[in-house]
């Protein structure tokens, strides 16, 4: 049972700046006569709250939870508890997921690598934790953890397609400011590639 989570992807009251999280914005390119347009999904104040080793699962296809007594199969992409984040493969899942960590900024990712791609193991996480390693740092003169910007995460699924995923906060509401509210709410956007690896 989902009893812990609050999660919400269609309207989150206080949010700042609404423009920016909107359900689904349009990323578009030109591609011959014709646009081409891939869709950004944004999803909001997904928990990352759980017991010690258990998680709450994200599916990039559906763009919702995914329950528990799913683990063990690939109908979820990432797992979350904390700023612990685990991909569907390697020694966390029965899928084909990894993570790479990229310095470009996340509108700019045109394609997806086919190959590079790093999995869970004994050795860590592709997603890793620790202030500076994946897509946080933690400020000490705020004490918070907060977005490092300019820095994208790309993912292999589960079923072994790509997806690129920028995270925007770790609190409740997603605030602008210094944050205050509790942590542990993820707000991020995604957008799944083509057949073709492209965004």
């Amino acid at each position: 049972m989902l009893t812990s989570l609050l999660f919400i992807s269609i309207v989150v009251t206080s949010v700042p700046n609404e423009s920016y999280f909107s359900q689904s914005t349009k990323s578009e390119s030109v591609m011959s006569d014709e646009i081409q347009k891939a869709e950004i999904h944004v999803i909001k104040v997904f928990s990352g709250i759980a017991q010690p080793n258990t998680y709450n699962y994200f599916s990039f296809a559906s763009g919702t939870q995914v329950p528990a007594t799913d683990a063990k199969t690939t109908k979820w992409d990432l797992a979350f508890n904390g700023t612990t984040i685990l991909t569907n493969g390697g020694t966390s899942g029965s899928g084909q997921g990894g993570a790479m960590i990229v310095e470009k900024p996340f509108d700019t990712i045109t394609e997806a690598p086919k190959d590079g791609y790093k999995v869970d193991g004994g050795s860590g996480n592709a997603i890793a934790s620790g202030s500076g390693n994946s897509w946080y740092k933690y400020d000490m003169t705020v004490h918070a953890i907060l977005p490092i910007v300019g820095r994208t995460i790309l993912v292999k699924t589960a079923e072994g397609k790509f997806a690129k995923i920028e995270f925007v906060s770790y609190y409740k509401g997603a605030p602008e400011d210094v944050p205050t509210e509790e942590s542990k709410y993820y707000t991020f956007r995604y957008v799944l590639a083509d057949e073709n690896g492209k965004f």
